[in-house]
């Protein structure tokens, strides 16, 4: 540290005061490992405010100087990030695989080329080997390729965020036809693969979800829509297991000791709860709608699982397992 030039220590002076805090020079004595003088320190913040930059100095309860940075010039300076914040950002673009093939993808390699700029030379060269790109792999079969909705992503985007009135086209894949309606853009949710968004329809004065892939039509008008319809999200996702809702019922599940590894320490619903019979078996409880996605999940796990709560879902089980069975017997 004792190696540092003139102009590197008033750098690391400057980041170290973007944060905000008062520093005296006993706390850039510390921060510097004890290897810059005080006296040295005491000249380089006297350099920085004569060269313009704008520090207020002020006596503390010990009679030394403290230090500061004006709010408004903090925005300016670059903190320096470290090896692990920068691995992260390569893991945050390995989890944005869905916007592959659309103008948003461009935002995202600019944003990386922008990071890669500030980069420390000491973080910028224990990465360089490769370790940043290759370190983190999200692998999702079943991605929708979105690279037809681009624009759509992008205006939904700029909806969001300037609380803009959209006017939408639907397609509908139950009844196969197109509806036409207006929309207030809320939030974008990416689950199991696929882009959606949430919109207040006021019509209806509710919230609903839509895909990405069915906007057939999107246009933003000139007009914005009022906050006075505040987005619960914890209401929302109330008795969805999935996208789907229906009435909450009490669901309980049991699973077999030689799947339990499966099931254990993972988050199914905020309302789970989880025990162990006496033969090992998993009992998971969650309060749910009885909705396609959960029959789906259920059935996935085979003859691991037993559904114990409600009849309902026990006859809606077995009668899913009936058709399957005739479907291969026709």
């Amino acid at each position: 540290m004792s190696d540092l030039s003139q102009i590197e220590r008033l750098i690391r002076i400057l980041q170290i005061l973007s944060s905000g805090r008062n520093v005296t020079t006993k706390d850039l004595h510390r921060r510097f490992g004890g290897k810059v003088s005080l006296r040295t320190l005491q000249r380089d913040l006297i350099a920085l405010s004569e060269a313009g930059i704008p520090l207020v100095s002020e006596k503390t309860k010990a009679n030394e100087n403290a230090w500061s940075l004006m709010s408004h010039f903090r925005s300016f300076i670059a903190i320096p990030l470290e090896t692990n914040e920068y691995l992260a950002a390569h893991i945050l673009k390995a989890n944005l695989k869905v916007f592959q093939k659309t103008p948003f993808e461009k935002e995202i390699k600019s944003l990386l080329k922008k990071i890669d700029q500030i980069v420390p030379e000491d973080v910028f060269l224990e990465t360089e080997s490769g370790e940043a790109e290759n370190l983190y792999e999200n692998y999702s079969a079943g991605l929708f390729d979105y690279s037809p909705h681009g624009e759509t992503i992008n205006d939904l985007i700029s909806a969001i965020i300037h609380r803009t009135k959209c006017l939408v086209t639907y397609h509908n894949p139950y009844d196969q036809k197109d509806k036409t309606f207006h929309i207030e853009p809320e939030k974008m949710v990416y689950y199991n693969g696929g882009l959606y968004v949430i919109v207040y329809v006021r019509y209806y004065k509710t919230f609903i979800m839509l895909a990405i892939q069915r906007i057939r039509k999107l246009e933003l008008l000139d007009e914005s829509f009022p906050n006075d319809h505040p987005f619960d999200e914890n209401e929302f996702w109330k008795g969805k297991f999935g996208l789907f809702s229906s009435e909450q019922v009490n669901v309980k599940l049991r699973f077999s000791k030689e799947v339990r590894h499966h099931i254990e320490g993972r988050i199914w619903h905020n309302s789970q709860g989880v025990e162990l019979d006496k033969k090992g078996n998993l009992i998971l409880k969650m309060k749910v709608g009885i909705t396609p996605e959960l029959i789906t999940w259920i059935l996935g796990w085979r003859m691991y699982v037993k559904v114990l709560a409600p009849e309902k879902l026990v006859n809606e089980i077995t009668n899913n397992v009936e058709k399957i069975k005739q479907l291969y017997l026709d």
